[in-house]
């Protein structure tokens, strides 16, 4: 019989208490825009240099998209310990690089509760993480009021307090510590550059012309006053602009910040997205399996019902036979005495030899009762009821498929020195025709056969002469 399937529960979330590291480079649109191929691979160096050290210290990347990096660690010590190792040699591989081709990492740490989801970690404590390293300097590390209340005793460093810090997408403002690097060198923008060669193109202009009113000074006493004055004026108007190029340079970066923060945003967006789309995509498919195996379990029912009936009506069916050949066997030997009583003593049926004659041509006539058996298909036993009729040599009988609810036969024939020969048809699981041979024996009223299907599976039968 076929097993009952149960449908599987969803599995459960896995949630827990970890420490979570999450890095990203400070500028890195800006260097892919300028030369592509060299930032990818300054980025492949550092990242050699980060995995060396995750190793080591027990932390487990989870994440990385682009140049963002998510690492889970079991330790708070643990975390804030390889976060300095990281910056410490990142800034020693930066000292050997042209200053246009040095790449900084902000790092941000927070210790909470995340879920863990194949090879993502999600939930309240990674976003912590994640909005406080947007506040760290290039080159540094900042860590929230979870991480410095478990490292404050424990590590030989200098944090610097930052506040409670309310940040996108956060409930509650955020405890934040700046951990003090001991003077590392925080790196400039390609527009803080230009500035600074700017202001000293000015301020040597304005030596020069310095020097110039000195001389002129001395020269021309008498245009003292005129000079001066149009010395200040020269100098506001190159403060003026100074000014104006300060502001320009600062009102360009901080739109390139809110474009990278809404790039960011957007891509954290999309990747949700695409989460909640997998698990939606899950839940239906799991809702689908569990109909599919409702509908099989309701159609085994179905068909173990329909069973349950062909047994009852093949039972019914085979006491009915019973009962007329009982019927049809105490007729026919009554029969038999009268026609014994009748017969003269010399009639032939008197004789030794008539026994023997009795075995064929007729001899086997009668009702036989019994069953067949097969094997299923999980290699259990079945077995059914079939009533067979005998008459003259041939034998014929029909049960109920279980399959399709229809007539199935076996017949055959019986020889005068008893061996019998049959054939089955029948049907597979499917509802396709399913054909067998048997051959065995006739003796003392009883039938013995064996053979196999079509399709490999044994068949036997077993019959006895009702009386």
């Amino acid at each position: 019989m076929e097993k009952e399937a149960h449908p599987q529960k969803p599995q459960a979330l896995e949630r827990r208490l970890a420490t979570i590291m999450m890095a990203d480079v400070s500028g890195y649109s800006r260097m892919v825009g300028e030369n592509e191929e060299r930032t990818i691979e300054t980025l492949r160096g550092h990242r050699q240099i980060f995995d060396e050290l995750l190793a080591q210290h027990r932390g487990r990347v989870f994440n990385t998209a682009g140049d963002a990096i998510l690492a889970e660690f079991p330790s708070a010590v643990e975390a804030v310990r390889c976060a300095t190792e990281i910056q410490t040699a990142l800034r020693t591989r930066n000292d050997h690089l042209p200053e246009d081709q040095r790449m900084w990492f902000r790092i941000g740490i927070n210790l909470g509760d995340v879920i863990v989801q194949g090879s993502d970690l999600l939930g309240d404590g990674v976003n912590v993480a994640a909005r406080i390293q947007t506040v760290a300097e290039p080159g540094g590390i900042c860590v929230s009021g979870s991480v410095f209340d478990q490292i404050q005793n424990k590590l030989s460093l200098q944090f610097r307090q930052l506040g409670e810090k309310s940040f996108k997408n956060i409930a509650q403002p955020v405890r934040t510590f700046s951990l003090d690097m001991e003077g590392a060198p925080v790196p400039r923008t390609a527009a803080a550059r230009a500035g600074l060669r700017k202001r000293g193109l000015a301020v040597a202009a304005a030596l020069i012309v310095l020097v110039a009113l000195g001389v002129g000074y001395w020269q021309y006493r008498e245009r003292d006053a005129r000079l001066a004055e149009e010395a200040r004026a020269a100098e506001a108007q190159r403060k003026a602009e100074q000014e104006q190029v300060a502001a320009a340079s600062a009102q360009k970066e901080a739109k390139l910040a809110a474009e990278l923060q809404a790039s960011k945003d957007a891509l954290a967006q999309a990747e949700a997205s695409k989460r909640k789309a997998e698990q939606d995509r899950a839940a239906a498919e799991a809702a689908q399996r569990e109909a599919r195996l409702q509908a099989e379990l309701r159609s085994a029912k179905e068909a173990q019902q329909r069973a349950e009936q062909e047994r009852k009506v093949a039972a019914d069916e085979a006491a009915r036979t019973a009962a007329a050949a009982k019927a049809a066997e105490a007729k026919a030997a009554e029969t038999r005495v009268a026609a014994k009583a009748a017969a003269p003593a010399g009639d032939s049926a008197s004789r030794p030899g008539a026994a023997a004659a009795g075995k064929g041509a007729g001899g086997q006539d009668g009702t036989y009762l019994g069953r067949m058996c097969s094997t299923a298909a999980d290699g259990s036993p079945r077995c059914w009821q079939v009533a067979l009729q005998v008459q003259k040599g041939s034998a014929s009988g029909t049960w109920i498929s279980r399959i399709t609810n229809t007539p199935a036969h076996v017949q055959g024939t019986i020889a005068a020195d008893g061996s019998v020969s049959m054939t089955a048809d029948s049907f597979k699981q499917n509802g396709d025709p399913l054909s067998g041979k048997l051959n065995g024996n006739w003796t003392d009223n009883a039938i013995t056969v064996t053979g196999n299907w079509s399709n490999g599976f044994p068949l036997s039968g077993n019959w006895t002469r009702a009386r």
